[in-house]
């Protein structure tokens, strides 16, 4: 990978978060011991076939949520890997980095940190920063319903070699039902839109809970680019059934 494409996302975490934590950290020190700000999940999924062919797709994706007071930050990552006869046919990492302030029940402002490798998009990187306000319109027993936009900056690189720089929107959304006590279904919408590409990515999932803990997933994500270098779809989509395992609040 460009030198480029390795430092630029470390650097701007390494600048931004410890701003972005101190408020946080400060409230902290009020919460009682058992009242954890912390929660997360971890979720895999596999498969492998052999005979005439030999195929393998590893997928995964861990989440972690800090959340005190008025502040909550969340740092997502996921990877997907996969092979067929020994020739790679799938390679994309994407890290996630968010933080919101609420300034009632409804309306917050938040900040976004998003690096996104992907072998076979056409691009080697998409590294952006973005910040806005968002509102819950919906919030319920049943579900919740929120939408966020603003501002950013995004800087990337093709697989042929051009680099762009340029200022971009973000514009994000998310849904959640909650069928029954055990299953819930999300949808979760990312658009970061530019002169020079916009990047879109739609994540529909079902989950089950089999234990307090544990949960199985159905997920069906979509990626696309408008602009890709030639000989590339600008498409990809992607099922997966995962185990998941989640902690905390």
């Amino acid at each position: 990978m460009h030198r480029n494409s390795a430092t630029i996302f470390p650097l701007i975490v390494a600048c931004l978060s410890p701003a972005l934590f101190l408020s946080s950290n400060a409230q902290a020190a009020e919460t009682s011991a058992d009242e954890s700000p912390w929660s997360g999940a971890a979720e895999l999924g596999a498969s492998i076939s052999t005979g005439n062919s030999q195929t393998s797709s590893v997928n995964g994706k861990f989440s972690l949520k800090y959340e005190q007071g008025p502040w909550s930050h969340r740092f997502k990552v996921s990877t997907l890997q996969s092979s067929e006869d020994g020739a790679s046919t799938a390679n994309r990492t994407v890290a996630d980095f968010s933080s919101r302030f609420a300034f009632d029940l409804r309306n917050y402002a938040f900040d976004s940190l998003r690096y996104s490798h992907d072998a076979f998009s056409g691009y080697t990187y998409q590294a952006s920063v973005a910040a806005g306000l968002g509102r819950k319109f919906w919030v319920s027993d049943l579900g919740e319903l929120s939408a966020e936009a603003g501002p950013g900056y995004r800087k990337s690189k093709t697989q042929d070699g051009t680099s762009e720089n340029n200022l971009i929107g973000l514009a994000r959304a998310n849904f959640r039902y909650n069928i029954s006590d055990t299953a819930k279904f999300e949808q979760s919408l990312t658009v970061l839109g530019g002169a020079a590409n916009t990047e879109l990515e739609s994540e529909s999932a079902l989950s089950v809970n089999m234990t307090k803990t544990l949960a199985l997933k159905v997920a069906y994500t979509v990626q696309h680019n408008t602009k890709v270098p030639v000989d590339t779809k600008k498409t990809d989509t992607f099922t997966s059934i995962n185990l998941v395992y989640a902690f905390g609040k």
